[in-house]
Order: C-alpha cells, then structure tokens, then sequence
C-alpha cells in the first residue's frame, strides 16, 4: 500500500527530525530534542536492590520521547525510520504494534544508519517513495 505523503523520522536517543514530504514538498520539518539520560557505565558498586540500576528510568524518558515523536506522526502515511540501532529498532516496533492494535496498514521500513542531514534524509525519503530527485549532469 501507497499513500499520498510519507514521512521520515531520524531517530536517536538524544533527538529526532521528522520530514512529511508528498506531492506539494515538504510540509512538516519537526526536530524534537530528548531528555533521554545517556547510558553511563559506572566503575562503582554493582546494582542491588537497595540501589537499583537507572536503566528503568531510562526507559521511561524513552517512552515519553517515542510518544512525543509519535505526536509529530501522520497516523496513515508510510513511514521510513532512520537512526541508531536499538532506538530506531525499539521506535520502530511501538509503531507496527500501534498499528496492529487500531487495525492500520502502511508500509514501514527501518533503517540503521548514523546521523544524516535532513537533506540526507529528504533524498531517502523520496526514494523510499518511489520519487527519487532528477538529477542533471552539467555539460
């Protein structure tokens, strides 16, 4: 299935950009910027129960950012996430398991990538939607 627009997401744990490109251009360009804690490996004692890891905590600013970059979402264009491993994989199955649970289909590719520019992420986006940009060559 094909809609009218697609949108794409650059996801990391820091931030995100989100592009809305269809037949008028670009019609949404989003950055959200997260509160996510950075993972720290501590040399000090391990965790226990009397002073648990920080991982949960982490966890929960993840949510919070992924329902965030939801929000900025058209809920029935395809959809082309790009980004750092784990967060674009995790990002990536919220999205598939809320669609499976409002009946939605669309298409959704993920992609591992670094950071990318937005015109970096504009041209995958078109080529995702089959419209690739024409390039000339200068004679």
């Amino acid at each position: 299935m094909t809609t009218p627009c697609t949108t794409g997401v650059w996801i990391s744990a820091a931030s995100a950009t989100v592009l809305r490109w269809g037949p008028e251009g670009v019609t949404v360009r989003e950055r959200i910027d997260s509160l996510v804690p950075g993972r720290h490996r501590s040399t000090g004692r391990p965790p226990t129960e009397d002073h648990p890891a920080s991982e949960g905590h982490r966890d929960e600013h993840m949510r919070v950012f992924f329902t965030q970059v939801t929000s900025n979402v058209a809920l029935d264009d395809d959809l082309l996430l790009v980004g750092d491993g784990e967060v674009v994989e995790h990002f990536g199955h919220q999205i598939r398991e809320q669609d499976r649970s409002r009946g939605a289909v669309r298409r959704i590719e993920v992609e591992k990538s670094g950071p990318v520019t937005e015109p970096q992420l504009l041209a995958r986006i078109r080529a995702f939607a089959g419209s690739p940009a024409k390039r000339t060559l200068r004679s």
